[in-house]
């Protein structure tokens, strides 16, 4: 019966992501690994990111997120595909940007610059050696050109 539950949930899952790309929906894809790895391009990433900081303050957002992308990735056999500090950084980046006012279509027609430069943004925190190196990649390291914004929320 619980296999049962799950797959139903699952089919669910993968449903809403095909019909309509509801952040609750898409962390629970993520969760029980029905997303397919073509819908989690970049937009899905920061979408995903999003609904967690509007469910929780960032260091939360942040656990709840990492571990999410973690278990995803290891499911896939992808954990080379995982990098910390990038990660951390952009729920920074986003953080920052959110206002409680703002839906997620709203947020990101008023934050184009997180879908298409994201690298940009980044650039302006990390050097590309400190983004690449090791360290960074298996954990949080700060950033070595600029703080990262604090965030309000």
């Amino acid at each position: 019966m619980a296999d049962t539950d799950r797959q139903d949930r699952v089919l669910s899952n993968a449903a809403a992501i095909a019909t309509e790309p509801d952040g609750a929906a898409l962390l629970a894809a993520l969760a029980d690994f029905s997303l397919p790895p073509e819908q989690f391009g970049h937009r899905n990433h920061v979408h995903a990111a999003w609904q967690c900081l509007r469910a929780a303050p960032l260091p939360q957002a942040t656990e709840r997120f990492c571990s999410l992308l973690i278990r995803y990735v290891d499911h896939l056999g992808a954990r080379d595909k995982y990098h910390h500090s990038l990660t951390v950084a952009l729920l920074h980046l986003i953080a920052a940007r959110m206002r409680d006012d703002q839906d997620w279509e709203t947020f990101i027609a008023a934050h184009p610059e997180l879908l298409h430069d994201a690298r940009a943004l980044l650039s302006q925190h990390y050097s590309p050696e400190c983004l690449g190196s090791d360290a960074a990649r298996l954990g949080f390291v700060a950033p070595d050109r600029a703080p990262l914004p604090r965030a309000d929320h």
